[in-house]
């Protein structure tokens, strides 16, 4: 139980601290919960406390701009924000031994920001680019849409990021106000968590916060929305691919008597396989690309969304057969094996959740604000008695065409996309159940009293074992028993990597109709039985690898195991599953094209591994991908299945891992030979961009060099210098976000594959300054070769990345993959084990020597889809 052994302090400013010892983990979290968002702003400050969010790391008047990102990076952590409808967070996780510094750090930027006019007005033409990069986003427009037609009064109705008009006529004046209203003391909660005493923590925070007064200022709240009395409906049209649709009904706030039963309908509904949405819509008529539920809460109000994409000329059936189920969960009452598999997702979830410091902080923050912060046990108690006569009822009383609102964003190319009125009415017809509703004002929630602490013990982890298996294959162990929860893995090398043109997508297809049924199970027994133990079964197509992998409660290991190994070794590929499977993947890499982030590199990788396996998209090509039949799959799989890597992670004993895995993946094999690096890779030449024009706000390039193979002996050095140019504190973020405010997205990393790899730059600016953000991310590029890092840099980015490091593998599945990676791209165990030693001697002249090595102006690639420039 999360609440168990937490400390809570409230001072008397107001400020509330919560404090939870977990000594399993390296690391600590800092998360500072600001009770104040886009809720709170006046209809002329919209998106004000966005602003000073990203005010938060520009500076204060002990530490000048780039310093707080700085700082936090020389000890080896991160730092972020995110504004929220009723919240604004702030969050540092570090090392342990940082938390002093890494409090102090939070503390100044939180108490004394400079708010520099100069740098305020620069960081909002950066968040300009930011809401012009989500009018790309096809969900996010979709959704937000859909709030908008849902609210009248409420501030939930209004495009939450600000318009670029709003957002430059906001002053100093206008932030600092905002600022000093709501960033009181007694407007915060404070959690941390990890490897901490809390007598320190409770004596550091004193030292810094007890002393800073209350706010006297009036605070805003958003008006109260009336109760909705007809059926809503509008359309938006664009440069997109497929259809978006957003669909809304009001629901009571947190903890309402009903919120519960509303959770696990929308478990029900929409999250998971063998959900009645994905199974109806997406699976058996393959009407929809992606289709999911969710019922979002806040403290005074609540809003249960579906939304789907897909097709335009199959939206209006599919939305037509989302109200059907619907209606069946309005008039027959749901089976308890439904039931039964929501109650343990909602636990397995909430175990998982609880694996990292940053995850125990999250929650205590959030149900602190709510009400306290031992609600989370009791909110997790209380939709474990959900009934299925609840979920009737609430259907019923919520879901129906008076409290509806219907959203759609369509191609601007669809034949249809102007005929809206007769649509309308049809949509309405199809939930037009009439029902007593409870929407007339909803009770006030009621908070439970806490549950009593309860006792625990964390226990560490023991270091990885490997075992060989009868085929050549290995078995990697890592015991974790702080949680009753385990993480596998079935690892195989290849996959993508023996692709060819005429082959480019055929891994993708077979891992996705894999799961449409094995020797022993159906398609919806797959996903039933395994999300009946709070789970699922994922899988994975990488470069040089592909994997199938599920986390599990400790409890079920063996009967997921079970299924998990049906899936890999005895798929049927029934000529319907494969039909179905084979349309959706073709749907899918249309609407990949409105990515404005994976498209791009997509476009990028085509040009600088042009003519090898690493050239070819993730998810293949259309005319492939349409040319295959079930028996290519066959075939494809046979090949494929050779010696597996199994990696498990967590409160497992090796003993009977070692049988179990031996009696399902033993006699595989043999082991399928793996190319050596550089086979087949064609030497990069003087390459054309690859462009495509399009109706968006933003031109997104990729720009990419040839980098060294995962194994080489450059790998640590560009790994500590992707780390010292991209993010908070980066050179590139710094110069090309920072000062210059092109773009609110700029990354720069390194990718690292079994034959060869590649350093990537990444930006998304207005088009008017697409040349200059190209200019500006190669003239950074040519920086690095012609002097080395700082002393300080250095230092910095080797103690973040070793830092990062740690922290990144706090979760059983994080290890998982990071364990088979490495033996699986050419580095031993004891390497992978070795990493933060062999990055702690990286030297600048190495990584630059590596900058001119491989930064080479006349061999680079460029993927760029272009917006309109106005």
């Amino acid at each position: 139980m999360i609440s168990a052994g937490v400390v809570k302090r409230v001072f008397e400013n107001g400020l509330t601290l919560l404090v939870r010892e977990d000594h399993t983990c390296a690391s600590v979290a800092i998360f500072t919960y600001v009770k104040a968002g886009y809720l709170n702003e006046s209809d002329r400050e919209v998106g004000i406390s966005h602003v000073i969010e990203h005010m938060f790391f520009k500076g204060t008047r002990r530490r000048p701009v780039g310093r707080i990102a700085k700082e936090t990076k020389a000890l080896g952590g991160y730092l972020n924000a995110s504004t929220i409808y009723d919240h604004t967070l702030y969050y540092t996780v570090l090392p342990a031994s940082g938390f002093v510094q890494g409090l102090d750090i939070q503390a100044d930027a939180l108490f004394n920001p400079a708010f520099d006019p100069d740098e305020l007005r620069k960081e909002i033409e950066v968040i300009i680019q930011e809401a012009k990069r989500k009018l790309d986003n096809p969900t996010a427009v979709a959704r937000e849409k859909m709030f908008g037609l849902a609210f009248e009064r409420h501030r939930m109705r209004r495009w939450r990021i600000g318009s670029e008009e709003g957002l430059r006529r906001l002053t100093r004046d206008d932030v600092v106000r905002f600022h000093k209203t709501y960033y009181g003391p007694e407007n915060i909660i404070l959690a941390v968590t990890g490897d901490v005493i809390s007598d320190v923590v409770l004596r550091e925070v004193e030292k810094r916060y007890a002393h800073v007064p209350r706010s006297q200022a009036d605070k805003e709240s958003s008006p109260q929305e009336p109760p909705q009395t007809a059926f809503k409906f509008d359309r938006l049209t664009g440069d997109i691919q497929h259809s978006h649709v957003s669909i809304g009904f009001h629901t009571p706030p947190a903890f309402h008597p009903d919120s519960y039963a509303l959770e696990v309908l929308a478990f029900v509904l929409g999250q998971g396989r063998s959900s009645r949405l994905y199974r109806n819509v997406q699976q058996r008529r393959n009407l929809v690309t992606t289709v999911s539920a969710a019922n979002y809460e806040l403290k005074d109000v609540g809003l249960f969304f579906i939304e789907a994409s897909g097709p335009a000329h199959k939206m209006e059936e599919a939305e037509a057969e989302i109200f059907q189920q619907i209606r069946q969960v309005q008039t027959h009452a749901v089976e308890e094996v439904e039931l039964e598999k929501a109650r343990n997702a909602l636990q397995a979830g909430y175990l998982y959740s609880l694996e990292a410091p940053s995850g125990q902080a999250s929650i205590l923050a959030r149900y602190e604000a709510l009400g306290g912060y031992q609600l989370a046990e009791t909110y997790l108690s209380r939709l474990a008695r959900v009934t299925a006569d609840d979920l009737v009822r609430v259907a019923r009383t919520y879901l129906h065409a008076r409290n509806c609102s219907v959203f759609e964003y369509v191609p601007r190319t669809w034949s249809g996309a102007r005929e809206s009125s007769d649509h309308r009415e049809r949509l309405r017809s199809l939930l037009d159940l009439e029902t007593p509703g409870g929407l007339a004002g909803f009770s006030e929630a009621r908070v439970e009293s806490p549950p009593p602490p309860a006792q625990h013990s964390e226990p560490g982890e023991t270091p990885i074992v490997a075992y060989g298996l009868s085929g050549g294959g290995r078995l990697l162990v890592k015991e974790n028993h702080k949680l009753p929860i385990v993480s596998i893995g079935v690892f195989f090398p290849g996959g993508r990597a023996d692709e060819t043109e005429d082959l480019a997508g055929l891994t993708a297809l077979t891992l996705r109709t894999s799961l449409r049924g094995t020797r022993n199970r159906t398609a919806e027994e797959i996903s039933a039985q395994a999300e009946g133990l709070g789970s699922s079964i994922r899988f994975s197509s990488e470069p040089d690898y592909f994997s199938y992998s599920m986390n599990l409660l400790a409890e079920h290991f063996e009967t997921g195991l079970d299924i998990l190994a049906d899936v890999i070794l005895h798929p049927t590929f029934p000529e319907e599953g494969f039909r179905k499977e084979q349309e959706s993947l073709l749907n899918f890499l249309e609407q990949e094209r409105d990515d404005m982030y994976r498209y791009p590199l997509k476009l990028l990788f085509e040009r600088l591994f042009a003519g090898h396996a690493y050239g070819l998209p993730a998810n293949g090509r259309a005319e492939v991908i349409q040319a295959c039949d079930r028996n290519s799959l066959v075939t494809w799989h046979r090949q494929l299945l050779g010696a597996p890597t199994v990696v498990v992670v967590g409160a497992a004993e090796h003993q009977r891992l070692r049988d179990l895995i031996e009696h399902y993946f033993g006699t595989l094999g043999p082991a399928r030979p793996v190319p050596p690096p550089n086979v087949n890779l064609p030497p990069p030449g003087t390459l054309a961009p690859n462009v495509e024009m399009r109706e968006k706000e933003q031109t997104a390039i990729g720009l990419g060099f040839r980098g060294p193979h995962f194994a080489d002996d450059d790998y640590y050095a560009l790994t500590v210098l992707q780390n010292a140019i991209s993010g908070l504190g980066g050179r590139f973020f710094e110069e090309l976000r920072g000062r210059r405010s092109l773009a609110y997205t700029v990354h720069a990393y390194l990718v690292s594959r079994r034959m060869g790899g590649a350093f990537v730059g990444y930006i998304a600016t207005s088009p008017e300054n697409e040349q200059d953000a190209l200019e500006g991310l190669l003239g950074e590029f040519d920086r690095l070769t012609r002097a080395p890092l700082s002393a300080e840099e250095l230092r910095q980015a080797v103690q973040y990345t070793v830092g990062a490091h740690q922290i990144g593998l706090e979760a059983n599945r994080a290890k998982l993959f990071h364990y088979a990676h490495w033996h699986l791209l050419g580095r031993s165990l004891a390497e992978a084990e070795e990493f933060d030693r062999r990055v702690q001697k990286v030297t600048a002249e190495e990584i630059q020597q590596a900058a001119k090595k491989y930064f080479d102006p006349e061999r680079y690639a460029l993927g760029v889809v272009r917006g309109r420039r106005d």
